[in-house]
Formats: structure tokens, C-alpha cells, sequence
């Protein structure tokens, strides 16, 4: 589920940056919708860094705590991070 919204997210992430890219040239960089384009790819962005880094936070935790009460609570939290994903992905949208 992670990884899935991960790649989604990447996917458009470069759809953005091509859009933005394109309006950039022929409007120029301060124009309000490439501004806005922006702002939104930076949303985007910020959420994929967070995806990344709680992936690799799970990872370490789930390495280092290996017995079953431990392993739980990791468990918890990729749940946890799997919620947020989905709840900024509809905000930023």
C-alpha cells in the first residue's frame, strides 16, 4: 500500500514537473498558474520525502526491536503512516 502510493505519487510528481516546466516557458516562472503548479509539486514533494523517510524509519525499527510486543508497535505505525499519506494526498489535491 505504501509502496503503491509512493510510485503513484512519484508518477505525478513528474507529470507536474513536465507541466510545469512547459507553462514556465512559454508564460514565464512568475506567472500565478505555474506559481501555483509549484506550490503544489512542492505539497507533493514534501510528502514523498515524508513516506521515504518513515519507510526507512519502519525498516530500522522493525530491524533493531525483533520480538513480537516490539514488531507490533511498528506495525502500529506503518498504519499510522499509510493514514496520513492518504489524508495529504486528498488535502493537497
Amino acid at each position: 500500500m505504501i509502496l503503491r502510493n509512493a510510485l503513484a505519487l512519484r508518477e505525478s510528481i513528474e507529470v507536474y514537473r513536465q507541466s510545469m516546466s512547459e507553462l514556465a516557458k512559454r508564460k514565464g516562472i512568475s506567472d500565478p498558474h505555474v506559481i501555483k503548479i509549484s506550490q503544489q509539486l512542492d505539497v507533493k514533494i514534501t510528502i514523498l520525502q515524508k513516506i521515504i523517510n518513515d519507510t526507512q524509519s519502519l525498516s530500522k525499527a522493525k530491524s533493531f526491536y525483533h520480538d513480537e510486543n516490539k514488531v507490533e508497535s511498528a506495525d502500529t505505525t506503518h498504519t499510522s503512516v499509510t493514514e496520513i499519506i492518504n489524508i495529504e494526498l486528498e488535502q493537497s489535491q
